[in-house]
């Protein structure tokens, strides 16, 4: 536990570095439901609001950068919050805290209503989405816009899925103890970035991989990601229903998609369109998580999107 704290100490040194140089973020905790959440803003907030919903296994670490040159180049509002068990948020424990994602989604609503929004635009990635596309079908008309990157509504875009027969399936069906074991081992074998036996295939960087490790290893972090992952087939049996909100809906589509990405496929991003032709696809040579490894690329597509859809103002002259 000593370990533990000092490595929270010195994430928090990092942490502070990084908004010296950019005065632009904010940062802090949000009391909702009893939990304290983590989140990122910058902006004014009168100003149209982007919310970013993140993925798995990281944190709001993932949209600092993409963040800050947003706020940097027009008038917009962006705020990003830590999942409870992620990042810098309480980790209850999955006796006291539902890890599901009707769950988690009630407690993002919960966060956006106490931080007084109404009213956004979404940036989803990976788990974001199906926390996202809960929130677009309970409020559609709160929704000005939907950005997707590297998440999928498609079985397309998501092999190791598509077999019903296949280790996956079954374990959403009939929990498997088996994979929770093989979850738990992996997560206790992951070491801090290190100059040598260490590797960032997604290129998530140092800071995001540190901080992602300590969170996982947390007492009990385990055990909740467990949950949540077996709930995850809760997502699959809704993906017809979350097609048919989109084709509903008209507000403006971007979807990026990072090709190295080897979990979701780019063939879920080209499904987008069937859904919603107005969509704006772009496929970039970056990996699942781009906003960390081509922030600036992200960055410049998600700015003039905005811009073009009037969901963000122009930069005052």
């Amino acid at each position: 536990m000593k370990l533990f704290a000092l490595l929270l100490s010195l994430l928090a040194s990092c942490t502070a570095a990084t908004t010296a140089q950019a005065a632009t973020l904010r940062e802090g905790w949000q009391e909702v439901d009893g939990l304290h959440l983590f989140y990122r803003e910058a902006g004014n907030p009168a100003d149209p609001t982007v919310v970013f919903l993140h993925g798995y296994p990281l944190s709001s670490i993932m949209y600092a950068k993409v963040m800050e040159d947003l706020v940097a180049h027009q008038r917009v509002h962006v705020i990003a919050m830590d999942y409870p068990s992620f990042g810098y948020s309480d980790a209850p424990s999955h006796d006291t805290y539902r890890y599901t994602f009707d769950h988690v989604a009630e407690t993002v609503a919960d966060f956006l209503k106490a931080r007084g929004i109404s009213r956004y635009g979404l940036y989803m990635q990976d788990y974001g989405v199906p926390v996202g596309f809960r929130l677009i079908s309970a409020h559609p008309e709160a929704i000005t816009a939907i950005i997707v990157q590297n998440g999928v509504i498609h079985l397309d875009g998501f092999p190791s899925a598509q077999d019903p027969n296949g280790e996956l399936r079954r374990h959403w069906a009939n929990r498997n103890p088996a994979v929770d074991q093989r979850r738990t081992n992996y997560s206790k074998s992951l070491t801090y970035p290190r100059a040598e036996g260490w590797e960032d295939e997604d290129h998530a960087g140092l800071d995001a991989s540190l901080q992602m490790v300590a969170a996982v290893q947390r007492p009990g972090v385990i055990e909740a990601r467990n949950d949540l992952w077996f709930d995850y087939g809760t997502n699959v049996s809704r993906y017809p229903v979350w097609q048919a909100t989109l084709r509903k809906m008209k507000v403006p589509v971007l979807v990026l998609w990072g090709q190295r990405d080897q979990f979701f496929t780019t063939p879920g991003a080209k499904a987008y369109l069937r859904d919603a032709p107005q969509a704006e696809v772009h496929i970039l040579d970056s990996t699942h998580f781009a906003t960390l490894d081509a922030p600036d690329e992200v960055a410049e597509f998600v700015g003039g999107f905005l811009v073009r859809h009037q969901v963000a103002l122009p930069a005052a002259k």
